[in-house]
């Protein structure tokens, strides 16, 4: 069996309704609309949510993301990311202690 291919038009009125109708489930708003499987509308729905979750509010703005020297590695979790810091805060510490020694 061909999959068959979705405008995303079509998409977006079937994720519209599913909204609209919260009492009905993935398989009843499938029907609805002539989908052969409800894992289908579950998908795109979900898709939907991820989408609107990572969008950045109107009022909020762009939040500033902290600069690292362009030959350093980009910290991948926030437990490396921690660590980084506490090791830079720790360098500076130190390189202050120095200067006030006259080093």
């Amino acid at each position: 069996m061909r999959m068959k291919k979705y405008s995303a038009e079509f998409k977006k009125r079937v994720v519209k309704f599913y909204h609209d109708h919260a009492e009905l489930g993935y398989l009843s708003v499938a029907r609805e609309f002539d989908i052969p499987s409800d894992e289908t509308v579950r998908r795109w729905i979900k898709k939907d949510q991820v989408k609107e979750e990572t969008k950045p509010e109107k009022d909020q703005g762009q939040k500033s993301k902290r600069c690292l020297p362009s030959g350093w590695p980009k910290p991948r979790t926030l437990m490396e990311e921690k660590a980084f810091s506490d090791a830079e805060n720790a360098y500076l510490k130190k390189l202050l202690a120095l200067r006030k020694e006259g080093r």
